[in-house]
């Protein structure tokens, strides 16, 4: 298994190993906390927020909904892991954890579904052992059973073993095993706190009355890191479009130099032309699905004047489908409507873009 060889030449050489699986990476980007935030509102949105199950239930006191949520670097490339747990209603003590990565989209990565349960079974733990440079996810239970207990880290797509144990009571002996290998109790103990020395040893119980460290205290100092890095400042603009000769000044936002235009107004200026197409907005994937070919209907709003002053832009991971097809361009929301930027949405749909540079004026016509 991957983990023998870590430890072959000493703690010391372990570290250095799996510093080794670090590949040079860029830190938290408004794209990835976007898509962050993607996940912790779904898990919201399907689980509710935390919550403490009832006294009068059996399992009263233990947490239900999205409970925990951290950022952690598992191999330290620089791009942090978003790794949650929840509690799910009906399930009795089991909590689930999720662990995503992001590299040019989501990548869900394999992990076990349910957090461990350490020293009985309603006592769902997460554990995590997490330095400046490398973390892990400890998976297991020990004396209870003396089953095997594994430091998860991050290589590439995967989560890999960098070690695992055994320390419990097994077949009327007490059993302490190291990556295969017998050892003493006292052995055993040295070898983990040496390779998780200058790291940081976290356990998340999921009893509002645990003694481990409180994981619902996680959920919304996660939330204002990924905000802060979706959010920017808008500047008032107006792009000029003409369409079938006509010319259409849209209400539009500056961010970063692109300007920006409301989803809606677009699909109207197209209405009634070989481009047109519809808008909806499918509140239970949430996501905006495009349909080429159908005219738009009007919902209120479009084409208002053009903004006063200033907003804020959130980047958001809002999916979008044409005709069943997932696009990926920039978004923004800004007061409650999606923003894209005038390119992206022409060259989905087909359509070229000539800019006149004296007038300030893009012309789209079919490709």
């Amino acid at each position: 298994m991957k983990y023998k060889a870590v430890f072959r030449t000493g703690l010391c050489a372990a570290a250095a190993c799996l510093m080794m699986f670090a590949a040079a990476g860029a830190a938290l980007t408004p794209e990835s906390a976007a898509a962050y935030q993607g996940v912790l509102n779904d898990l919201a949105g399907q689980y509710g927020s935390v919550r403490v199950r009832p006294a009068e239930n059996a399992l009263g006191g233990m947490y239900l909904g999205l409970t925990c949520a951290r950022l952690i670097d598992f191999d330290g490339d620089g791009t942090p892991e978003l790794y949650c747990a929840y509690g799910v209603p009906g399930e009795g003590s089991r909590i689930r954890q999720v662990l995503y990565t992001y590299d040019g989209g989501l990548v869900k990565l394999d992990i076990p579904e349910a957090v461990s349960n350490f020293n009985t079974d309603v006592s769902p733990v997460s554990r995590l052992i997490v330095g400046a440079d490398k973390a892990y996810l400890v998976d297991g239970q020990e004396v209870m059973n003396g089953n095997e207990v594994r430091y998860l880290t991050k290589q590439g797509h995967e989560m890999v073993p960098a070690l695992a144990y055994v320390n419990g009571w097994v077949q009327g002996q007490w059993i302490c095993r190291l990556n295969g290998e017998d050892m003493t109790r006292d052995g055993l103990t040295r070898a983990l706190n040496t390779f998780a020395l200058g790291l940081t040893d976290t356990e998340y119980s999921y009893w509002s009355t645990g003694d481990g460290a409180d994981p619902t205290a996680t959920v919304q100092p996660t939330l204002d890191e990924l905000r802060a890095k979706t959010v920017t400042q808008a500047e008032p603009s107006v792009s000029h479009i003409v369409v079938n000769g006509k010319r259409y000044d849209l209400a539009a936002y500056a961010i970063r130099g692109n300007n920006y235009l409301k989803l809606r107004d677009f699909a109207l200026v197209l209405s009634g032309t070989p481009s047109q197409f519809g808008v909806d907005w499918d509140g239970e994937t949430r996501c905006i699905r495009l349909t080429t070919g159908r005219r738009y209907i009007r919902t209120g709003g479009e084409l208002g004047a053009a903004p006063a002053a200033s907003a804020q832009a959130e980047r958001a991971a809002t999916a979008l489908l044409l005709d069943g097809r997932t696009l990926s361009p920039a978004t923004y929301i800004i007061e409650q409507n999606h923003y894209y930027r005038l390119r992206d949405l022409a060259e989905a749909l087909g359509l070229s873009v000539s800019w006149n540079a004296h007038a300030k004026t893009a012309t789209l016509s079919r490709s």
